[in-house]
């Protein structure tokens, strides 16, 4: 039995992971599914000061506090930065980090920095605000079922824009941590949006580490669309 711990990504929050929580809890595994500062339910909570800092904090308090040991930390999308910097401050809570269609830093780099260029300045086209980011449409992340639509719609929430403006800080600890990939192929809506696939980078840097890479036919909120794939990917890496 698995502790896996789920991080969302922007403009998300625990509760995206509901249907895939449910499966792995079914198939005998702890799950947590933290909500970062001003996300999801803590949506009340998001002011100008939460940034990249603030949600790693979160994370790395949820490990202590919940005493995760050996835990499969799995991020999506900006959840990955989280979940990366993370695991680098608590390698021995970690025993496996789980990239799910997600970001994948290197030491010092930005969320939107290294997610390249075209794809820094499509999100900077899209802030209608000096620190807040608006969700990315429905139909881009492939959320376009009308129950899914209903379920999820309501319960988004503009993202702190200083969260993607901040380096990362990671540190040799993290090489301690055994990491996989799970790539979403249905992104032909988010290059349209940014130019480029943003999540191109990562796939081809788990490509050349050599990390254990799986391929879903789905987009990227794939934990609503088709929650089983998600969750028979995740437990063959974990």
């Amino acid at each position: 039995m698995a502790c896996f711990v789920l991080v969302h990504g922007a403009f998300h929050g625990g509760w995206v992971w509901s249907r895939v929580a449910a499966r792995l809890r079914a198939a005998g595994h702890d799950v947590l599914t933290p909500t970062l500062t001003g996300c999801g339910d803590r949506f009340h909570l998001l002011t100008r000061d939460v940034g990249l800092a603030t949600h790693v904090d979160d994370l790395v308090a949820t490990l202590a506090h919940e005493d995760v040991r050996g835990g499969v930390l799995v991020g999506h999308s900006y959840g990955g930065t989280v979940a990366t910097a993370a695991a680098a401050r608590a390698p021995e809570r970690v025993a496996r980090l789980i990239y799910l269609d997600a970001q994948a830093p290197l030491d010092g780099q930005t969320a939107s920095g290294a997610m390249g260029d075209a794809t820094a300045a499509g999100l900077a086209a899209l802030t209608d605000d000096s620190w807040q980011l608006p969700p990315l449409p429905l139909d881009v992340v492939g959320v376009v079922a009308p129950a899914d639509v209903a379920w999820v719609a309501p319960r988004r929430h503009p993202h702190p824009l200083r969260t993607l403006l901040e380096p990362v800080e990671l540190g040799g600890a993290l090489d301690r941590v055994p990491r996989a990939y799970v790539a979403c192929t249905q992104h032909a809506a988010l290059a349209a949006l940014f130019g480029a696939d943003p999540l191109a980078p990562f796939v081809e840097r788990a490509r050349r580490e050599g990390w254990p890479l799986t391929l879903l036919d789905a987009p990227h909120d794939v934990m609503v669309t088709d929650p089983a794939a998600a969750t028979a990917a995740l437990l063959a890496h974990a």
